[in-house]
């Protein structure tokens, strides 16, 4: 072997274990949620499936306010993030939680690209059986946790508690916002009389509650469900309504059969600048290994490909696209990129 050959022969393979290296080195940034809830969970499952099948490295930093984790997306600062379907609407029009972000959000909702929706839970809305809130109207003068603040979850409840009673934060009741972490221990200490989780049905935090001392939720009244405060909840898009029996957790005190609650859909997105190929390997991740998610929690039950577009506003990334024609699964013309 001459000295140029040797020479070409080295170089090839040095640029070939550098590629080769640096596939298996990518990293993505991502953020989610409370840890505790369906949309950080399901985020490192992918992360740890990703690595796995994929060699993807997701770098995940859960307990993230999703209201800013949508923009820092859009800007590029971080590659993937599961958000409210309606936070995707009020950044595209630059109102609510963005009204004074200027043109920053819009554009920031301009550059998301989605891979797949999922009901993510309910707000549920409960007290200590005997706290002496019965029904909304007690809720008046008391301590009402509504969520973090400036969230797609005190938005939601500020219009839930409004079609129920027509009272507004702080006008009427106390509206209490923190971190979800520091929620569950104001409730127990009687910071709070009322508690907010935007958890799955059947969720175990929740359960836990119920055993340390009877609840009482507070579902949709008639008067509310008639409100043109829940009609416009009802036009938000990925709001809907769910019913869950009074049995459904362990040690509550309602009397009606059904209880109404308020349910929400997520988006799984990504910046439309992420290749194409790499969007395709995220949405395999999931769809791929779905019987081994669901397999490893009762809260992933709901999770099918045949529901992967309930709740998308955004378009889906080109990646993604491309493996749900390979599926062979419809996709709504409004979402083809």
């Amino acid at each position: 072997m001459t000295l140029k050959t040797l020479l070409t022969t080295t170089a090839l393979a040095g640029a070939l274990a550098l590629t080769t290296a640096q596939a298996q080195a990518q990293t993505l940034r991502a953020e989610s949620g409370n840890p505790a809830t369906f949309n950080s969970q399901l985020a490192t499952l992918m992360s740890t499936l990703a690595s796995r099948d994929h060699d993807l490295d997701i770098q995940l930093s859960t307990g993230q306010n999703l209201a800013m984790t949508g923009v820092k997306l859009g800007a590029g600062r971080i590659d993937m993030t599961m958000i409210p379907t309606e936070l995707y609407g009020y950044m595209g029009e630059g109102t609510r939680m963005y009204g004074e972000m200027g043109d920053q959000a819009v554009q920031a909702a301009d550059n998301l690209h989605s891979l797949f929706g999922f009901v993510h839970g309910a707000y549920h809305v409960f007290t200590w059986a005997d706290s002496g809130i019965e029904s909304w109207d007690d809720i008046a003068g008391k301590n009402v946790y509504i969520g973090p603040a400036a969230s797609a979850a005190s938005t939601a409840i500020e219009q839930v508690i409004h079609a129920n009673t027509g009272m507004r934060p702080n006008e009427g009741y106390r509206a209490v916002t923190l971190g979800w972490g520091g929620s569950g221990q104001a409730f127990s200490d009687g910071q709070v009389d009322v508690l907010v989780s935007g958890s799955q049905i059947g969720s175990a935090s929740i359960e836990q509650y119920s055993l340390v001392n009877p609840i009482r939720f507070l579902g949709m009244s008639e008067e509310g469900l008639a409100s043109d405060t829940w009609q416009e909840l009802m036009a938000t898009p990925g709001m809907l309504p769910v019913e869950i029996t009074n049995d459904t957790y362990a040690n509550t005190v309602n009397e009606e059969e059904t209880i109404t609650l308020l349910a929400f859909t997520m988006m799984a997105l990504v910046n439309q600048s992420l290749d194409e190929e790499t969007a395709y390997r995220l949405t395999s991740t999931v769809w791929d290994n779905i019987d081994e998610i669901r397999d490893s929690s009762p809260i992933f039950d709901g999770l099918t490909i045949e529901e992967a577009f309930i709740g998308v506003d955004a378009p889906l990334h080109p990646g993604a696209y491309r493996y749900y024609q390979e599926r062979g699964v419809e996709v709504p013309e409004q979402l083809i990129p």
